[in-house]
């Protein structure tokens, strides 16, 4: 489980704006009006967000915009933020959007296993060791002082919910910008970025790294339609995974 001091590093106001910084941001979601997430409680690795109470704005065609306040992750990438320095663009001009992940803090969400026991230590383990695909872990602070001066409180565990990217004004990021994340855990976070956008539920790379070299022993197929075929693999050891094959062209 990594620490604070192993995740987190101090941010100067002067510090240019880098993928890992932490800001409080509004965050809109477009929604059909009265949309919720399905309920407080999330599954065992934390799929569904629970967002604050979003400020509403009405649309036409019965949608509306919801608003949420709230911590955010940048995640998008240092040198797209920087790239626009070498082509002589005045940072007025700078694009001005950056791409977050809402922060969702422990005491919002309440963890539960399939039958709807409360598992919160076996979940926030997973969370923390960084497994599920669409999180980023994000250990507690005793004082965040420590990395922002003046801001004496605490900060609970959370973790960055990729599901939730959104994008937002550079400028907001800068005026309310807390902290960052450090050089070796950016590393981290751009690992669970391509997991999330490549692998997600049917191909989960550690299970297809365990896989190499091992017999496969049994083949099933599943619910076959559309051209595709899902097989479920299972190697002389016992483990197995499901895999997506394509069976004709489209």
């Amino acid at each position: 489980m990594p620490t604070a001091v192993e995740v987190y590093r101090a941010v100067a106001e002067t510090d240019e704006l880098s993928s890992g910084d932490i800001a409080f941001l509004s965050l809109a979601r477009t929604r059909v009006a009265g949309e919720t997430p399905p309920g407080e409680a999330f599954d065992p690795v934390g799929r569904v967000p629970a967002y604050p109470k979003p400020g509403l704005l009405p649309l036409p065609h019965g949608r509306e915009v919801a608003i949420d306040t709230m911590f955010a992750l940048v995640v998008t990438h240092s040198c797209e933020i920087d790239r626009q320095r070498n082509q002589d663009v005045e940072a007025a001009h700078f694009d001005c959007r950056l791409t977050v992940a809402p922060i969702v803090p422990e005491p919002a969400v309440t963890l539960v296993d399939d039958g709807g026991r409360t598992t919160d230590p076996m979940s926030w383990a997973a969370i923390e060791r960084n497994d599920p695909v669409n999180s980023l872990y994000l250990p507690s602070i005793d004082s965040v002082a420590t990395y922002a001066p003046g801001v004496d409180r605490s900060w609970p565990r959370a973790f960055a919910d990729l599901r939730g990217l959104v994008t937002v004004s550079r400028g907001m990021v800068r005026a309310d910008r807390l902290f960052g994340l450090t050089p070796a855990y950016l590393g981290i976070l751009q690992r669970q970025l391509a997991r999330f956008l490549t692998w997600r539920d049917l191909a989960r790379h550690e299970v297809l790294e365990a896989m190499a070299g091992r017999r496969i022993e049994a083949v099933v197929a599943l619910n076959p339609k559309s051209g595709r075929w899902r097989l479920a693999l299972t190697a002389d050891d016992g483990s197995s995974v499901t895999i997506e094959v394509r069976t004709q062209g489209e």
